[in-house]
């Protein structure tokens, strides 16, 4: 597999200057749990672990861009991973604090919505306890970079707030102007290249380190604005949006009626539709420099084989799936299904795995490699075991997927139940939906009488389940 580096900028260049404190972290509380034991292969024998968390990646455009090509075959895949709430911003605190959105209580966007956005995050307290702060109190040098938590510039970041946790902090304000370390400074460059250069400069400054780290990476890619450097404006110049079965669905009288109501996609939405899957397929190109040049700072500095990189997405998106013009929030696969890749490492390469695997696993699974135990609260478990190739004996049969009701999206709340083969979904308006996959993989016809009691059963036990109480009710 070629490896492609491209020339970066040497660094932002200041243009506006903001000072602010940022705030102490608080300390946290001791926290229980059971964890396995990380490989005894990195810095003070253990190892660096780096997130990059992709932005609206659904899985259908992994597979369609050539990021696939550059992560599936040096790593193990997830191929049943779910965004548990498929929102950018619960699915994030989800990623921080291992929790389903229903106990984290963040579940909208918005700073002025009931349960949204970033100032809900700090205000209430879960910003106190996450990974970040697990981890700095466990010894590693933790840094940022990118995208934070939606509303994060208007909740303290343009008076130059850092969140607990973080040794190093490169947030994004808007698509030029940064925080850094409580300072807020501009910069020229692309954002997502400035992105990469910033990463590779800190790994290349870890080299020889004594102990270990944990990289947070958010790249703004794929989520609109597509902004992309010059090298990739030109391509993918005849893009379409995918054409499954459930694109512009013929008959949606099966779905809920927030569906259901929906008029059949017009041509101009359609050409609409194509126009922004080319724009998205241009900003995976970005995103795929930015992982090749993350993997190959690790590589040239010799850490790649003490480093695990997990390579993630915050939620799904719709392209016009059963008329659900571009958007994510709903219960459907396009929306919660993700791509989930882990390499470097001892982590084997070109495996996949069908067993279901969520973003609230991704906290306990980072503080398992670490050696560390993860909190009691957090519900999800860690996907470590699979690791070294082989699925684990015991392991989750169903998760929930959920969704609140909120204002920038007109759709009710959901719960659901979500096997590898099926999916049954209450709706807040008393409606039932139920697919098997196997037999209806792009949910054409919904059967809920068709259901399984014991579908019914886990989404009773799940919906309000914490802790270890979620656990049991996932099928462990």
């Amino acid at each position: 597999m070629l490896l492609f580096v491209f020339p970066l900028a040497c660094g932002p260049e200041a243009k506006t200057v903001r000072v602010g404190n940022a705030d102490a972290r608080t300390d946290n509380q001791t926290t229980s749990g059971s964890g396995t034991v990380a490989p005894d292969d990195g810095p003070e024998g253990r190892p660096n672990v780096v997130l990059i968390l992709a932005d609206d990646l659904d899985r259908s455009l992994f597979e369609r861009s050539t990021l696939d090509s550059a992560w599936t075959p040096g790593g193990t895949s997830f191929e049943n991973a779910l965004a548990t709430t498929s929102l950018c911003c619960p699915s994030r605190a989800s990623i921080f604090r291992g929790q389903y959105a229903h106990n984290t209580g963040l579940v909208n966007n918005m700073n002025d919505e009931p349960g949204g956005g970033a100032r809900f995050f700090r205000q209430s307290g879960l910003e106190d306890e996450t990974l970040a702060t697990l981890l700095q109190d466990g010894g590693y040098e933790t840094w940022f970079g990118g995208k934070y938590l939606n509303g994060y510039e208007d909740a303290g970041g343009w008076e130059g707030y850092v969140p607990p946790g973080w040794d190093g902090w490169q947030a994004y304000l808007d698509e030029t102007i940064i925080n850094r370390d409580g300072t807020v400074i501009g910069f020229d460059d692309h954002y997502t290249d400035w992105l990469s250069g910033e990463a590779s400069r800190f790994i290349e400054g870890r080299q020889g380190s004594a102990g270990p780290f944990f990289m947070q990476i958010s790249a703004w890619d794929t989520h609109s604005p597509f902004l992309v450097p010059g090298r990739h404006r030109d391509a993918y110049p005849h893009a379409r949006a995918p054409r499954p079965p459930s694109f512009n669905e013929a008959d949606v009288s099966d779905k809920p009626g927030w569906v259901a109501e929906k008029s059949a996609l017009r041509e101009e939405e359609i050409a609409r539709l194509d126009r922004i899957q080319g724009a998205r397929m241009r900003s995976a190109l970005t995103l795929e420099d930015l992982s090749r040049e993350v993997v190959s700072a690790l590589s040239r500095t010799n850490q790649l084989d003490d480093t695990y990189v997990i390579f993630t997405s915050d939620n799904g998106f719709h392209m016009g799936l059963h008329r659900v013009r571009g958007a994510k929030w709903t219960p459907y696969n396009e929306a919660h299904e993700v791509p989930f890749v882990v390499r470097g490492a001892d982590v084997r390469q070109d495996e996949a795995f069908d067993q279901l695997v969520t973003n609230t696993d991704v906290a306990p699974t980072v503080l398992d490699l670490a050696g560390m135990p993860a909190p009691g609260w957090m519900d999800g478990r860690s996907f470590a075991p699979f690791l070294d190739g082989k699925a684990p004996e015991a392991w989750r049969s169903s998760v929930l997927i959920e969704g609140a009701e909120g204002t920038y999206y007109d759709r009710p709340a959901y719960s659901g139940v979500r096997r590898e083969d099926e999916v049954y979904v209450e709706v807040a308006t008393g409606e039932r939906e139920y697919y098997d996959l196997t037999r209806d993989p792009y949910q054409l016809e919904s059967r809920p009488e068709a259901a399984p009691r014991a579908m019914k059963e886990d989404l009773q036990a799940l919906k309000d389940c914490s802790g270890e109480a979620c656990r049991r009710a996932e099928g462990f």
